[in-house]
């Protein structure tokens, strides 16, 4: 349901500017097929998976496994681009895995619960993850984002309905959970995966793989700044392990694709 309102959204807003436009994605056949897997193992996965991960083990352990979609991204880089990693990302993706691991746990390995479900929807969110960066860029680029973006939550929505109804929701609706699912919906749904796309026109894959990927940093963030959390050692440890290399990272990939554009030219 939160997928179908925050695509229903996005779409009805940028109505009002493309008009007869917003339907150009689904003029050309050939984009079906393509554009339901970015919906189905991009949109859809990342969220359902990690979900299921974090009710086989705990969220800790979810986060932690999630954020090997950069390994995912590396990979899929150097197999399809025969695009090599240098030396310098794969230490910086690393560390940054280093600063989430040390975050997520505080140092503390108790705190993980790693059994097969668990690892394999863990997986399965970390390649969600990879396809809903790379997977919509040739949409976003001759669509534009906000279009992809609506259309893909939408069909992922409604993907979602067909596993789980919305007429079987469980708990009592009432104004307050409503208006708590459209505030979801549109900040913590729409507003996300917009600004997911267009940074991905901005920087690498890779790059908003770790970003993104980093939740608990910003969560750790405004936790001290608004709600009190003690700033530890470990804490501090991990945010300089997470900030750091994702500002060297974007350095490096920046510099990577200028030498592919002069290289082109």
């Amino acid at each position: 349901m939160r997928l179908s309102l925050a695509g229903g959204f996005v779409l009805i807003l940028s109505g009002f500017k493309l008009r007869s436009q917003l339907f150009d994605l689904w003029r050309n056949w050939k984009n079906y097929l393509p554009f339901l897997a970015y919906a189905i193992l991009g949109i859809f996965s990342v969220q359902y998976f990690f979900y299921l991960c974090v009710e086989y083990s705990n969220a800790t352990t979810a986060t932690i496994l999630q954020f090997i979609s950069p390994i995912f991204i590396l990979i899929y880089n150097r197999i399809i681009y025969k695009k090599k990693a240098s030396k310098k990302a794969i230490f910086y993706v690393l560390t940054a895995m280093l600063g989430v691991f040390l975050m997520a746990t505080k140092g503390d390995f108790s705190k993980l619960s790693i059994t097969p479900l668990a690892l394999v929807t863990g997986l399965l969110s970390a390649l969600g993850v990879m396809f809903n960066v790379i997977l919509p860029q040739p949409f976003a680029q001759k669509y534009g984002f906000v279009p992809t973006v609506g259309w893909g939550m939408m069909l992922a929505g409604l993907f979602s309905n067909i596993l789980y109804p919305v007429y079987r929701i469980s708990f009592q609706l009432d104004w307050a959970s409503i208006l708590i699912c459209l505030i979801i919906a549109f900040l913590g749904t729409a507003f996300a995966f917009f600004l997911s796309m267009k940074a991905v026109s901005l920087v690498s894959p890779l790059v908003v793989s770790v970003v993104s990927a980093s939740e608990p940093l910003s969560s750790a963030i405004l936790s001290v700044l608004f709600l009190g959390l003690v700033l530890d050692g470990y804490l501090l440890l991990a945010m300089i392990l997470i900030i750091i290399p994702m500002i060297f990272l974007s350095i490096e990939e920046s510099k990577n694709k200028m030498k592919e554009s002069s290289f082109n030219t």
